[in-house]
């Protein structure tokens, strides 16, 4: 979910295969490293390195840099099949096409093996086991994590961007990916009929990613679910965490982006 705070509207999203989910994944994990290595650096520390951890964790578990170079190639060949469009910004497509080139030959490059400073580092091995404990990484527990706690902030920051130095490329070419599908699609204006609202795609269109944009004073939430060709959404209400949410009864209109790439 992303907040635009000035134009008071709320997105939510919904990734429509697998790929597009993990890459969603991976970008809220570098969020959250991004927020905490710039926030009170001492006391976030464990976040941040939980963060890295996660990060690693997800790359080894869903292969997610070849899913990227796929994905890479795939955006590439689209974006090539393009030129021939005169209404297409060349200047801008080569740029892109530049920028996907880079990132391409980076992931590709053999000698490339990202997490592996963070899975070679002695204090993150002995971090990424006390935290499967509950309270493991208190002071007591893990005197040499408090010991690098109370080394200076510029010390402290200096190390976590080595650790998280080789995962870099893997960031940026997530970021240059969800970039490109968010930027494909232009927002409809749609309505939702007692909360409900059902869309079939084209058989020869595969939708990559649901975008819903609602005010975000409205007291309702949608509730997305669907595979590439399909999806629906219900609209939800119910604002106490103590209630069980429901479906409104009423009409909802909002706007929809159905990011096809």
């Amino acid at each position: 979910m992303q907040t635009e705070m000035n134009n008071e509207i709320v997105t939510y999203e919904h990734p429509m295969n697998e790929r597009i989910r993990n890459l969603l994944r991976l970008e809220h994990l570098y969020n959250t490293f991004d927020y905490h290595l710039n926030n009170d650096i001492q006391k976030n520390c464990r976040s941040i390195l939980e963060s890295l951890l996660q990060i690693n964790d997800l790359l080894v578990r869903s292969d997610i840099r070849n899913e990227i170079i796929k994905e890479l190639k795939r955006q590439l060949d689209v974006f090539n099949t393009l030129r021939s469009n005169g209404e297409v910004d060349i200047d801008r497509l080569n740029m892109i096409n530049n920028i996907i080139d880079e990132k391409l030959t980076l992931l590709q490059d053999q000698s490339y093996h990202p997490g592996s400073i963070l899975k070679n580092n002695e204090l993150m091995k002995v971090f990424s086991q006390r935290i499967n404990i509950l309270g493991g990484t208190c002071d007591f527990d893990f005197p040499r994590l408090h010991y690098w706690l109370k080394q200076s902030e510029f010390e402290r920051r200096q190390d976590l961007i080595d650790w998280s130095s080789d995962l870099i490329p893997i960031k940026e070419s997530s970021y240059i990916l969800l970039e490109n599908i968010r930027k494909s699609s232009t927002p409809t204006h749609e309505d939702a009929e007692s909360g409900f609202y059902h869309k079939q795609i084209g058989a020869n269109m595969s939708c990559q990613l649901i975008r819903v944009n609602i005010s975000s004073i409205s007291p309702y939430y949608p509730d997305i679910s669907g595979v590439k060709h399909r999806f629906t959404i219900r609209f939800m209400e119910g604002a106490d965490s103590n209630t069980r949410p429901a479906q409104t009864h009423n009409d909802i209109h909002f706007e929809l982006y159905c990011c096809i790439l």
